[in-house]
């Protein structure tokens, strides 16, 4: 069905009812912190949102992007961003087009889409009218070149950055992206302190999810450096929550586990190497750290082939936020 019929299509489900059924602070507190039940929760509420245009029906699809896409659920961020261009919101997402598009830019990145996430936040970045909000593009924008090996160009971007009066939310984000760029660089120590830098950031604002799940970069750094005691100080702290944790960093811990096991051994065994190449459940997100440590068993050809043969899928449509960038 074309876009733009479904977009008609969910605009006249909507009656003009004024109340919601589902719990907004609630879901946006599961979307920060436990998206998977956030998508849960707005299951179950879906008829009902559908059948009824509240005040906060803007909020929940917003929600919904965040959570969908955290939990990489790529038809739910397909029908949030439907729903967020329907007419029936437009009055209400007036002003928040530049959220939304960059929160589907990243929902591209983290579906291993780089053009159509760099396509998407340089739409965002029109839409810029602040400092904050032009650093917040200008990091999604290093880490597209960081994914797309270009590391150089996304830490140039990110040094540029002026960090005065940023708040801890971008301030985070930015440190995380400094350490991953620094990672790839092999600048090792910068990408330990940033890492940490981001982890106190995120606990200032109380985002719990993105606390712990910061850990397993440091984690990273560890292994690459064969600094496997710091490996075990703070392996507990990756998973200290389960509750916050997503299947995807859960997979991904598992797999520097697997690589912390074998890390003090001269020669895998045939088995082990499978192991350690098995990366079929790895999220695109999580891949570049993969091929970074798997360099450390000469495994790294390998590990790349079946990245790029796996990135070559993509799970979402291109032009999602076409409705507020007419260029794409």
């Amino acid at each position: 069905m074309a876009f733009s019929m479904m977009l008609l299509t969910w605009a006249l489900a909507v009656s003009t009812q004024n109340t919601c059924t589902l719990p907004v602070e609630l879901f946006k507190t599961q979307a920060t912190n436990q998206p998977h039940q956030a998508i849960q929760t707005y299951l179950n509420h879906k008829q009902s949102l559908r059948r009824t245009l509240c005040a906060d029906t803007t909020l929940v699809y917003r929600y919904l992007l965040m959570a969908a896409t955290r939990e990489q659920n790529w038809p739910l961020v397909e029908e949030a961003a439907m729903a967020l261009q329907s007419t029936h919101l437009a009055s209400d997402v007036e002003g928040k087009e530049l959220n939304i598009i960059n929160n589907i830019g990243v929902a591209y990145r983290k579906a291993g889409q780089p053009q159509d996430a760099l396509a998407h936040y340089r739409c965002a970045l029109t839409y810029a009218r602040t400092h904050d909000t032009r650093a917040l593009i200008k990091i999604n924008i290093a880490i597209v070149h960081r994914n797309i090996e270009q590391p150089a160009i996304g830490f140039r971007l990110l040094e540029g950055i002026d960090e005065g009066y940023l708040p801890s939310v971008i301030l985070a984000g930015l440190h995380v992206a400094k350490g991953n760029t620094a990672l790839q660089l092999k600048r090792y120590d910068e990408a330990l302190r940033a890492y940490q830098q981001a982890r106190n950031h995120y606990l200032k604002i109380e985002d719990r999810r993105n606390a712990q799940a910061v850990v397993a970069n440091m984690l990273v750094v560890a292994l690459a450096t064969n600094d496997l005691g710091n490996y075990d100080r703070l392996r507990p702290q990756s998973t200290l929550d389960l509750g916050l944790l997503t299947d995807h960093g859960q997979r991904f811990v598992n797999w520097l586990d697997t690589f912390r096991s074998y890390n003090a051994a001269n020669n895998l065994s045939q088995t082990q190497q499978q192991q350690l190449q098995d990366i079929q459940e790895i999220a695109a997100d999580y891949r570049e750290f993969v091929v970074l440590l798997s360099a450390r068993f000469g495994l790294n050809q390998d590990v790349a082939l079946r990245t790029r043969n796996k990135s070559h899928h993509s799970p979402l449509s291109g032009a999602l936020a076409k409705h507020w960038c007419p260029s794409l």
